[in-house]
């Protein structure tokens, strides 16, 4: 079976909106919020999607923001919802972008996606000014070796797959050069988001099947999704890229 990419579903985004992730704009709020960026701070969002938040933080903020996604379809949508929003096709792992550009970096529900994170995290850093700021938010594992059953059972492209603990992100953070300014827990989020799901659908296993990917409708997976049980949380991470190296 082909695996399902799980953001590009119609099914998800009916529940969690044009942005796609827990949270919302409401966690972007508060990542910027932390980075105090003034108007017209030129910022890249990683892993865009639809653009939506390149779109908001426009008209809210004033900044001159961009985003990347490698998602053709998710790029498409953006283009016929956000017309003349600057988006372009490509990937974490090798940004068209000339060194020290940004003032803020965005990558929201995307590193746990990425097959070669820590390589995305030194790609932000290259593309960040000097004393620029990296927010991430993402699924995290609450225990130290996740279970085999998420990791590599589910054929579907989603952020549980790629769940590390909380010491093997700020490992990475640190082997990235940033220095690790604030992390903060917004598990909530996640158990909000597959309750939408199961008020929508009826129930997380009537939710897989919705897009189209029955074999995930397992007690892991949908423990991990609701973050019951000890298994996935979800959090947020401002990283300072140094004045000077």
């Amino acid at each position: 079976m082909a695996e399902v990419n799980l953001y590009e579903s119609q099914a998800l985004r009916t529940v969690s909106g044009p942005v796609i992730r827990p949270g919302g704009f409401q966690l972007t709020d508060r990542g910027l919020a932390l980075c105090r960026m003034a108007s017209g701070a030129r910022m890249l969002d990683v892993g865009c999607g639809t653009g939506a938040v390149v779109d908001y933080v426009r008209r809210r903020y004033g900044l001159a923001a961009v985003g990347i996604d490698f998602s053709a379809v998710l790029l498409e949508d953006g283009a016929r919802n956000y017309c003349g929003m600057p988006l372009v096709r490509g990937r974490g792992e090798r940004l068209p972008v000339v060194d020290g550009f940004f003032e803020v970096v965005l990558c929201e529900c995307v590193l746990s996606l990425c097959p070669e994170p820590l390589k995305v995290l030194h790609e932000i850093r290259r593309v960040l000014q000097p004393g620029g700021y990296a927010v991430l938010t993402d699924v995290y594992a609450r225990w130290s070796t996740p279970d085999a059953a998420l990791t590599d059972g589910p054929s579907v492209h989603c952020c549980l797959r790629g769940a590390v603990d909380r010491v093997t992100v700020e490992d990475r953070i640190a082997a990235a050069g940033y220095d690790a300014l604030t992390w903060e827990y917004h598990s909530l989020l996640l158990k909000q988001l597959a309750a939408q799901l199961v008020w929508t659908y009826g129930s997380i296993d009537a939710f897989w099947s919705a897009i189209g990917d029955g074999s995930c409708a397992h007690g892991t997976v949908n423990a991990g999704l609701s973050g019951s049980g000890g298994g996935a949380g979800y959090y947020l991470m401002v990283a300072r890229k140094p004045d000077a190296d």
